[in-house]
């Protein structure tokens, strides 16, 4: 027989919310999210252990692919996550369509500027920055110098070196916000035929094995990942460095909404933040964490990008499509 759940605080890791009831009682988690397989195994494997009465059962798959699924699913009245997390861009689309509940964590005065919605609708799980990576070896081959910053790689002898994430939007949009004449610069850059790639991992990896000689695309921890594995791939924080935010949220209707809660104060503590930093080498927003600083440093200048409304997305897509030659 299972045992109703119950709510009450704990002290342990900040979470908020537990399971009472006999051990062999166990309750679920399920977490739509796009975080990659390793890192995801790996916070499933300590939440777990940390909550033995509770089951984590995610279901990864692209964030771009997260607001169909989850639109389709309420529309047809049929409520099966409980916590959702992808980077902003699907998160917005996702608050715009009322699909998210609210949920404040206590912790939130933890968090820097910016890292939480003053609604309640989401939270920054972690940031991924955007660098500007380059393979020395082939840089070195084509008789070319590191770049030093982004308006290097408008320069003619950077043409057919490029490597471009095809699905860079928020590059696209950090790009326009932070850098002056950047419509311009950009136009440069798409001028220079970049070869256009298919998501961040392959981005590095064809840089890895010297397909193209740069990328002002990457991810800081990919490039840092295969830096320290001694591929050749270097890079630079530019100024400031461009951090997009992957949000977590608590989903309307959640059929587990208790173990959600507990599940999300978790990955939002101390703990659970830093557990993230350690296993995927990324920054995360609470300031009394150690990030990888290598990747990120408050000490640095930076520029959290703050998520678009539908129409700003639609008009951010179509101007990246058209700019860079992409179809549809």
């Amino acid at each position: 027989m299972i045992r109703s759940l119950t709510r009450r605080r704990f002290a342990a890791a900040g979470a908020a919310y537990m399971l009472t009831g006999a051990s062999d009682v166990q309750e679920r988690v399920v977490w739509y999210t796009s975080l990659e397989t390793l890192t995801l195994n790996a916070v499933a494997q300590r939440f777990e252990q940390t909550h033995p009465n509770i089951s984590l059962q995610p279901l990864r798959m692209e964030g771009n692919k997260i607001p169909a699924r989850i639109t389709i699913e309420q529309t047809a009245g049929k409520f099966s996550a409980d916590v959702i997390s992808a980077d902003e861009l699907p998160m917005e689309q996702l608050q715009e369509a009322g699909a998210l509940q609210v949920f404040h964590p206590d912790v939130r005065d933890k968090f820097i500027v910016g890292s939480y919605d003053p609604n309640g609708y989401w939270t920054t799980l972690y940031y991924d920055t955007t660098v500007i990576a380059w393979n020395p070896q082939k840089v070195r081959a084509d008789g070319l110098r590191a770049p030093t910053s982004l308006a290097d790689l408008a320069r003619p002898e950077w043409s057919g070196k490029i490597g471009i994430d095809a699905s860079a939007f928020n590059w696209y949009a950090g790009v326009l916000a932070t850098q002056s004449d950047a419509r311009a610069l950009l136009q440069r850059i798409a001028a220079n035929r970049p070869l256009m790639t298919s998501g961040h991992t392959e981005t590095v990896m064809q840089l890895s094995a010297g397909e193209f000689d740069v990328t002002p695309t990457a991810y800081g921890y990919m490039a840092d990942h295969e830096q320290r594995r001694g591929r050749p791939v270097a890079f630079i924080n530019p100024r400031p460095l461009i951090m997009t935010p992957t949000t977590i949220s608590l989903a309307k209707n959640a059929p587990h909404a208790d173990a959600a809660r507990a599940f999300l104060s978790w990955i939002l503590s101390r703990e659970g933040q830093q557990f993230i930093v350690d296993r995927s080498g990324r920054n995360c927003a609470r300031a009394d964490i150690a990030n990888n600083a290598r990747v990120f440093s408050r000490n640095q200048p930076y520029y959290i990008l703050p998520a678009p409304n539908r129409a700003q997305y639609n008009t951010l897509v179509s101007e990246f499509k058209a700019l860079f030659g992409l179809g549809g």
